[in-house]
């Protein structure tokens, strides 16, 4: 038995396999519906998914991944004007600011709130200290490929960790993709 070849691992690698699965088919099937938007904005969320949006065909499109090692599916909602609100987000730190266990990291940023079909909220939180976010544009958009990834690898890792020196780069892109912001 090896290092990394036990039941835990095991789990991990499966639940990465039947993520991959679901995106595979998730592609194929915008695929056959001619989705290709130029350019989507992700971003990561608490459960391990993310949340997606870019506008295509004069309309605004809203992607939800399922959360790692749920047995939930991905969302396609269209939308022909987006319903949103913004939060800021000023956290300071506390105790040694994260080092060692010790304190709370400082968070600074803005989440986005888009009110949904069925009236919830989809979140896009673009927080220092707290996700990660991507911009793709559509040679590059890993969502919509539709082979599969070598090793089945989990979209979030395509992301990047939101740096406090970034943080007024990324609410501006992040603006682009809401009206009137």
């Amino acid at each position: 038995m090896g290092l990394f070849d036990n039941a835990e691992e095991q789990a991990r690698k499966a639940g990465l396999k039947k993520l991959e699965d679901k995106r595979v088919a998730f592609a194929q099937r915008l695929a056959g519906q001619g989705f290709a938007p130029e350019r989507m904005l992700f971003a990561q969320n608490e459960n391990g998914g993310f949340t997606a949006l870019s506008r295509f065909g004069d309309r605004y499109w809203l992607i939800i991944s399922p959360g790692f090692g749920t047995d939930d599916d991905f969302i396609l909602e269209s939308y022909d004007t987006l319903d949103w609100r913004v939060e800021e987000v000023r956290v300071k730190s506390e105790g040694m600011g994260g080092i060692f266990g010790f304190g709370k990291k400082a968070e600074i940023g803005s989440e986005y709130f888009i009110r949904r079909h069925d009236g919830s909220e989809a979140r896009m939180p673009f927080v220092c200290g707290r996700g990660n976010w991507a911009e793709m544009p559509l040679a590059k958009n890993a969502l919509l490929k539709t082979q599969r990834r070598r090793g089945d690898a989990n979209l979030v890792w395509d992301m990047r960790p939101i740096d406090r020196t970034q943080v007024d780069r990324v609410l501006e892109i992040a603006g682009e993709y809401f009206p009137g912001a």
